[in-house]
């Protein structure tokens, strides 16, 4: 059966509709209406919607009726925000006995708005358009699909409902599958094809389609911008090309192939090369690859010093992110300002992720979500709360937040953990937030989060140069070494919980400090890596890392503050 929803149908049971078509508001006019005029009416949560979704925010559009699923529930797929802005969804059943059940879409996407949808063989399709927030353009349309009850056919197909220009035209999309053939020699024959085209440009050219290729880039993995095309006749490579050479060579190094893609994994994130039989060979289609997360430029601490920053006395913009997001939200820990241009970070503790604060970052039509990466902290604790303090420790205009956790031990001992996390840089594909681990060391010993906060932005707001950083560290391969260069109060962190050199680390003071503790403290100087601006250099491994936090005594000359090595296994 397929149903299609040409702007949202309002809530129906099985069965003929029982409420008129809902179709899109107009754009409003340049000049005002006049009073004879009537203004649409705004969406609204009929019932049971209304009980169910109370608290959680408004309609952005009328919901969408689902066929009943394999429990004779009744179902609606319902849209929360503004007019402008679809901030999150929920799905919302109702069974025979009259007890409703709403759970929000996990990974709802940012900046969107819902235009219609199809319902087709009991899989709900979505089309959205791109608002323009944060680096993300604005108009682009893509489809979200709903496989909640079972999974589409088009996922296995991802240019198939790219394009799509309005909900009559997915409507005929869904109706009509992709007809996707394997290769008879399997993922072999398209891996064949990688390793020719990935010899050089020429191969690469070789190798495409009659049509040549198209370049994408996707926009939060839905949204799909044409970047290039690369033509089978092409007799003088260029950049276009040289970038699809590159995919194709990821994906080969990948070896992740389905029936008519192969996948990659980089440093850019996620592409996808599509493949189609032609002439009785697989040629390459289309490539399909992350777009690159903008950033702030290079800190500059001229114009942004490093700086404490007051929490906001409300955290009315976190919660209401949070009202359209999760079922519960158990504790705000609070919000501040992200930054001179508008726009709000908080951090909570919801349902969600009932162990781990979420960090809510606000931008305009943009609401992220960020849960944090504390699980292996957690664990170890009991007893648990959470405080929260907020500072731009790096200069880049961003307000970062200083986490602190007070817990008790096993056996009763009390237990505290002080991290900074960076705020996320201002683009739609940032997926994660950042331990800032130049502030970890000063941070640690802070009575509070306020003050892990203001003593992280109190950093010198200067890098150490590389040659400088190692022979320091040279000279700190003996006990005795280490305490000629290190400051009165250094220590040094054996820790074994990888990346995170604060958590629960022996602690060793400079005059305490062994020979086997510190001897191979410059044994990864040439691979070391080393802050620009703050004082802070680490080298790091798949299982391995160390750290290093400088500074300069009274009379300007370098110290080592403390260092850090895993003791891991």
């Amino acid at each position: 059966m397929l149903v299609i929803l040409p702007a949202i149908l309002g809530c129906a049971r099985e069965g003929t509709p029982n409420v008129p078509r809902v179709q899109p508001q107009p754009a409003r006019p340049v000049d005002p209406p006049s009073s004879a005029t009537a203004e649409p009416a705004p969406p609204s949560w009929p019932e049971p919607l209304a009980g169910a979704l109370a608290g959680h925010g408004l309609p952005h559009v009328q919901p969408m009726s689902l066929p009943r699923d394999s429990r004779g529930r009744e179902r609606w797929l319902a849209f929360v925000g503004t007019s402008e802005v679809a901030l999150g969804a929920w799905r919302v059943a109702r069974a025979p006995d009259g007890t409703v059940e709403a759970a929000p879409v996990p990974r709802w996407p940012a900046g969107v708005r819902v235009l219609g949808g199809v319902v087709e063989h009991g899989t709900t399709y979505v089309l959205l358009e791109s608002l323009a927030v944060l680096d993300q353009p604005a108009g682009l349309r893509a489809t979200w699909i709903d496989g909640a009850e079972r999974s589409s056919p088009f996922e296995a197909s991802p240019l198939a409902l790219s394009g799509v220009t309005d909900v009559a035209d997915l409507g005929s999309r869904v109706q009509n599958r992709p007809q996707i053939i394997t290769p008879e020699g399997g993922t072999g024959t398209l891996l064949a094809t990688l390793h020719a085209a990935s010899t050089s440009s020429e191969a690469l050219v070789r190798s495409l389609s009659a049509e040549g290729a198209d370049l994408y880039v996707a926009w939060q993995s839905l949204f799909l911008e044409r970047s290039g095309h690369v033509d089978r006749g092409e007799t003088s490579p260029g950049p276009t090309t040289e970038r699809a050479l590159a995919i194709v060579r990821d994906a080969l190094g990948t070896q992740a192939c389905g029936p008519d893609t192969c996948e990659a994994w980089s440093d850019r994130g996620r592409a996808v090369v599509r493949f189609a039989p032609e002439g009785g060979r697989w040629v390459v289609r289309a490539l399909i690859e992350d777009a690159p997360a903008s950033r702030t430029s290079a800190p500059s601490t001229a114009a942004n010093p490093a700086h404490e920053v007051e929490a906001s006395t409300t955290e009315d913009a976190t919660a209401e992110v949070l009202r359209a997001r999760v079922r519960e939200t158990k504790q705000l820990l609070g919000e501040a300002p992200l930054a001179s241009t508008g726009g709000t970070i908080g951090v909570a503790l919801t349902d969600a992720a009932p162990d781990a604060p979420c960090v809510v970052v606000r931008e305009g039509a943009s609401a992220r979500l960020f849960p944090l990466d504390v699980g292996a902290v957690r664990a170890e604790a009991n007893e648990v709360t959470w405080s929260v303090g907020f500072a731009d420790v790096d200069g880049d205009g961003r307000t970062d937040v200083a986490l602190r956790m007070n817990a008790t031990r096993a056996d009763g001992a009390p237990l505290a953990w002080t991290q900074v996390f960076l705020a996320p840089p201002p683009s739609i594909q940032a997926s994660s937030v950042d331990p800032d681990l130049p502030s970890a060391f000063v941070a640690m010993n802070t009575p509070d989060a306020k003050a892990a906060a203001r003593a992280a932005a109190s950093l010198p707001p200067h890098g150490v140069p590389h040659d400088d950083a190692c022979r320091l560290l040279s000279a700190a391969s003996t006990p005795a070494g280490f305490r000629r260069v290190s400051s009165a109060d250094a220590r040094l962190l054996l820790f074994q919980e990888p990346g995170r050199p604060t958590w629960r680390p022996k602690i060793v003071t400079r005059d305490k400090v062994a020979s086997d503790q510190v001897r191979g403290l410059s044994a990864h100087c040439a691979e070391l890596s080393c802050s620009a601006t703050r004082p802070y250099c680490a080298w790091a491994s798949a299982t391995d890392s160390e750290h290093a936090w400088f500074g300069w005594g009274s009379d300007g000359t370098l110290e080592l503050m403390g260092a850090a090595d895993y003791d891991g296994e």
